[in-house]
């Protein structure tokens, strides 16, 4: 099972228990990062991040050790916590 945010309280009509990135899109040189995310319901919410934020954001992942943590866990709790996507837990294995 991929790794999922688990929302803390579902968004109810139509039902969303939980959202999975399906893209992540990062360009050093235009400085944009675009993220993909559905949820189970199907329904797509795109994030992006532009200029330094971009930037700090991809020079903080590229120093990253990612066997601790997988990138799709470190994306998801970084939409949670610029309220991109509702509060919850990533649950599931890394693909």
């Amino acid at each position: 099972m991929a790794e999922e945010l688990t929302l803390t309280t579902p968004i109810p009509h139509p039902s969303i228990v939980s959202y999975k990135v399906v893209r992540i899109d990062m360009d050093m040189r235009s400085r944009y990062i675009l993220i993909v995310v559905v949820g189970t319901d199907n329904s797509v919410i795109s994030a992006t991040y532009t200029d330094d934020t971009a930037v700090l954001l991809m020079q903080q992942l590229n120093k990253l050790n990612l066997s601790i943590k997988s990138l799709q866990a470190r994306v998801l709790e970084r939409l949670v916590l610029d309220g991109k996507l509702p509060a919850g837990a990533v649950t599931g294995t890394p693909d």
